[in-house]
């Protein structure tokens, strides 16, 4: 072989023997990264097996000792709430930590582990270079010193959570940089299946807590569900008690059936009931079960057993052999005997209560020591003892209720057909009542209630039907006052029947006629096509009423006077409709009576300056406003003046309205009281100025006469003024009185008896008129000028007048006559006996301007 082929033979050797160490050194880190891989699986695997941590860091321990000499191991974790430092394992040749032990970070941060906890980062150290660290005093001595040291930090994310170390104490045993490489890539996944491992164990932990409350919970629900069905028990049990009252055949039956259901709830192998006589001596034992003594006594006298101690003090006992040696040696019980039987172990015993009276006791007992009481027991027993007192005193009364029921069923069958007779008389009077309430007693009639009842219905019928069209006709009977006070009452009503009965012919069957009271009438005129329909309607009604009515043997006429209202709209009203036929009625009556109206906007203008003259009245000044007339009442024989009338006008501008057009205001608003206290007062104050010698007439309303404080203001306002009373005489319209009314006979002779003269104004005008000469008071009366006008007319006036005379004269009452305005008039008057007159025949009135123009003059 050539020197050529040798070297390069050579060489070939040579890159073959590097290729193979190149090879073998590759294959040994192979190997050693699979050692790795495999060491990394298993921790892996570790965290997903270990049960516990004390579980987890020796297997941890075993794999680190595979990949590296870690005969000296631990590993520490940092608690940073507590700034605590805890040896979760810790091994060691000649340093003892016990497991789980803590240290004050403080005490650890100086040494080796807390460096590196405190940096943060792996550290590798030697022996020599531990001495420097020592030295330098980086660190303190903590231990035994080790020849070799390797630490690295565990790191979740920038957080130090603690620290992982392996240490050897052998010469020539040491670490290198890459078994600190391969510690520190290891440890990530050591801090990896810790935190999985602790994570876990927390887990466990809150399950194990969670587990634990909802033990707890369910124990809870358990004892609730049971004390649930206890209760129920109970109810149940009780409840079947009750029931055994009305199903038991007799009591014996009752006490069997009420042992089975006391058995469900507490023990009562033994059990009777005791029940006191009526004498209350004895003790009976209708009901007992017991296993010693079979033959127990079912009567006895009352004693010093249980029973009888129980009886005494009306509580439910618990006694035990204990509290029975001390019952017995207190001497509230006597021992057991042949009469009282076997002593028992436990015995529970309540007494059976009705109104607070013991009538007997419920006792359960027992001999065996693995039966045992409880207070529950006794309260239970006592609660089912007050159910059954009530039982079986229940049961008591039972055969009694029964006897008692027996006697009480034949007094029903008596009184059923006595109630059946009964119900239908009330059902009549009810009828009856409800007729009553809703119709005139007289005519049988509907009603203002009833009336107003059907408009509404008829407007409601009009809201929803809008050609639905009705009329409402107001009804006033001409003469109806003059027939009642003249004929009486009694004609009176049969003049209403009569009028009522022709005012239904005239109407038909779906109409309602109604009496609103005296002689008002409404009528509902219900689907009208036109208002002309009322006017016929309204025609036949004017000429029913002219008919002669026949009283006896006579006849007597009146006459109707009808307002029509017809419904307009959809939102008229019952009070719009009845207060429009009204104002039309009194329109018709004003025109002449025997007629109807139409309600139009005439009316209610004439209604609304009714209303503004009310209001003008309202605001009138007396002293300004108002002027007095003077009249002379003179002697009909000598012509002489004998006495001084007083009228009252009203100057509106340059108009001036006579009485009548505004007192009849006066009176509805109440001005009429301060209206005639104005003028009484000018009257006196005439009397003073002109020093009259003759009475004067003073003209007053009779609203005055109602209240004696009215009166007494009158008879103050003379009193004030220093005039006589008997310079004064009060005239009061006759037909403004009433002769039924009490309080106006006091009122005036409240007046008669202080001095003041009482003339009868307009006497004449009604029928009634005579009644008040003779009830009344009056020592004056003036004849009506209605009268008087006919008394020149008429042979039967002129006859009535000198008959008013000569009844005067007896009774010693001065007449005289208003309205002489013709000479004929005069001599009659003069030629009857008449003593005084007033009139334009006689003399022309004198005017007293207002109180004011006066004083300005």
């Amino acid at each position: 072989m050539t020197d050529t082929e040798q070297s390069s033979t050579s060489a070939e050797i040579t890159r073959l023997r590097k290729a193979v160490a190149r090879l073998k050194t590759l294959a040994l880190k192979y190997r050693e990264s699979e050692v790795i891989q495999k060491a990394l699986f298993r921790i892996s695997e570790l965290a997903s097996s270990a049960r516990d941590m004390q579980e987890f860091y020796p297997a941890l321990h075993g794999i680190i000792d595979e990949l590296m000499m870690a005969k000296n191991f631990f590993v520490c974790l940092y608690d940073d709430h507590s700034d605590t430092v805890k040896f979760v394992y810790f091994v060691d040749e000649y340093d003892e930590v016990p497991s789980y032990e803590q240290f004050p970070a403080d005490v650890l941060r100086r040494g080796l582990t807390g460096y590196v906890m405190r940096t943060g980062q792996p550290f590798l150290l030697n022996e020599q270079n531990f001495n420097e660290l020592v030295a330098r005093g980086e660190i303190r001595d903590l231990g035994a010193p080790p020849v070799d040291w390797l630490g690295v930090p565990l790191k979740s994310g920038e957080r130090v959570m603690g620290a992982m170390v392996v240490q050897s104490y052998t010469p020539n045993v040491g670490y290198t940089t890459a078994d600190k490489e391969l510690f520190t890539f290891v440890s990530q996944h050591i801090v990896n299946a810790l935190e999985r491992v602790r994570q876990r164990e927390f887990m466990l932990q809150e399950i194990g807590r969670q587990t634990a409350n909802l033990r707890d919970t369910n124990r809870s629900l358990e004892e609730q569900i049971a004390e649930r069905k206890r209760a129920e028990r109970v109810a149940s049990v009780l409840y079947t008690i009750s029931e055994l009252t009305n199903t038991s055949e007799n009591m014996n039956t009752f006490f069997k059936q009420l042992h089975q259901q006391l058995g469900q709830l507490v023990n009562n192998d033994n059990f009777y009931v005791a029940l006191l006589d009526d004498d209350r001596k004895h003790i009976r034992f209708p009901y007992y079960v017991d296993e010693r003594d079979a033959q127990m006594v079912e009567r006895r006298p009352l004693g010093k057993g249980l029973t009888e101690f129980v009886i005494g003090s009306k509580k439910p006992i618990f006694i035990d052999e204990k509290v029975y040696e001390n019952l017995i040696a207190a001497g509230h019980v006597k021992g057991p005997d042949k009469c009282y039987g076997t002593r028992p172990r436990q015995w529970l015993g309540s007494p059976l209560l009705v109104d607070d009276e013991v009538i007997g006791v419920l006792s359960v007992q027992t001999y065996k020591d693995e039966v045992n009481y409880k207070q529950d027991d006794l309260e239970l027993l006592n609660f089912v003892s007050q159910h059954v007192a009530v039982a079986i005193e229940r049961r008591r009364n039972a055969d009694e209720i029964r006897r008692v029921n027996a006697f009480l069923e034949k007094k029903v069958a008596e009184r059923t057909e006595e109630l059946v007779n009964e119900i239908e008389r009330r059902k009549k009077i009810e009828e009856k009542l409800f007729f009553d309430a809703h119709h005139d007693t007289l005519t049988g009639l509907p009603n203002r209630s009833m009336f107003t009842e059907r408009l509404q219905q008829a407007l409601n019928q009009k809201r929803r039907f809008p050609t639905h069209n009705f009329a409402v006709l107001f009804v006033d009977l001409d003469r109806f006052k003059d027939i009642n006070d003249s004929l009486g009452h009694s004609a009176g009503d049969e003049f209403l029947l009569e009028a009522s009965r022709r005012i239904c012919e005239c109407v038909r069957d779906n109409d309602t006629v109604a009496r609103l009271g005296g002689d008002e009438f409404v009528i509902l005129l219900n689907l009208v096509r036109h208002v002309d329909d009322a006017k016929d309607v309204a025609s036949r009604i004017i000429e029913q009423m002219r008919q002669p009515f026949v009283y006896g043997e006579s006849e007597h006429y009146s006459g109707a006077s009808v307002g029509i209202a017809e419904c307009k709209s959809r939102n008229d009203t019952a009070e719009r409709l009845l207060r429009d036929a009204d104002a039309a009625m009194y329109q018709a009556k004003s025109m002449g009576r025997g007629r109807y109206v139409v309600f139009d906007e005439s009316i209610h203008k004439d209604l609304v300056a009714s209303l503004h003259r009310e209001t003008e009245l309202r605001h009138a000044q007396f002293d300004q406003d108002f002027i007095l007339q003077q009249f002379d009442l003179v002697a009909l024989e000598t012509g002489q003046p004998q006495a001084r009338e007083v009228l009252v006008r009203w100057q509106r501008g340059d108009q001036l309205l006579e009485a009548q057009s505004f007192l009849n205001v006066a009176e509805k608003t109440g001005m009429i009281v301060s209206l005639d206290h104005w003028m009484l007062t000018r009257c006196c104050d005439i009397v003073q100025e002109q020093q009259l010698k003759i009475p004067i007439y003073v003209s007053l309303s009779t609203k005055h006469l109602f209240k004696l404080a009215d009166v007494k203001a009158l008879l103050e306002i003379v009193e004030d003024s220093g005039v006589k009373p008997q310079r004064l005489v009060f005239e009061f319209s006759e037909t403004e009185l009433n002769d039924n009314s009490k309080r106006q006979l006091t009122a005036l002779r409240m007046l008669a008896d202080a001095g003041v003269g009482l003339a009868l104004n307009e006497f004449g005008r009604s029928s009634g008129a005579l009644q008040y000469l003779l009830n009344y008071p009056f020592t004056h009366v003036k004849l009506d000028r209605r009268f008087v006008a006919e008394s020149s007319k008429s042979e039967r006036a002129g006859v009535m007048v000198r008959n008013v005379v000569n009844l005067c004269e007896e009774l010693n009452i001065t007449i005289a006559a208003a309205g002489i305005d013709t000479p004929e008039q005069l001599a009659v008057l003069r030629a009857a006996g008449v003593q005084l007159g007033v009139g334009t025949q006689l003399g022309e009135p004198v005017w007293l301007p207002c109180k004011e123009r006066q004083e300005a003059i």
